[in-house]
């Protein structure tokens, strides 16, 4: 406790900025199976199952958001 009391930083890495913090939860359900292949594919990559899950959403996400761009000649912002 003294030591903390005398130090005038903080040992460890700085904080994120807000907009790099992940605060968003969104659950999804799956079957064991599906479960299964995700951790086998994030394992493969060497991530840990969360982050695989969300950089191949957020892929998916770009791609059908650049495919609608392409069909309709642009796409509506989300409100």
């Amino acid at each position: 406790m003294y030591y903390n009391l005398v130090m005038k930083t903080k040992i460890g890495r700085p904080r994120k900025a807000p907009e790099d913090s992940l605060t968003k939860i969104v659950p999804i359900r799956l079957t064991q199976a599906e479960r299964e292949q995700c951790e086998q594919a994030a394992k493969a990559a060497n991530r840990k199952l969360t982050a695989w899950i969300r950089d191949q959403a957020v892929k998916a996400a770009k791609r059908e958001i650049k495919k609608l761009a392409a069909e309709r000649g642009g796409i509506e912002p989300i409100a």
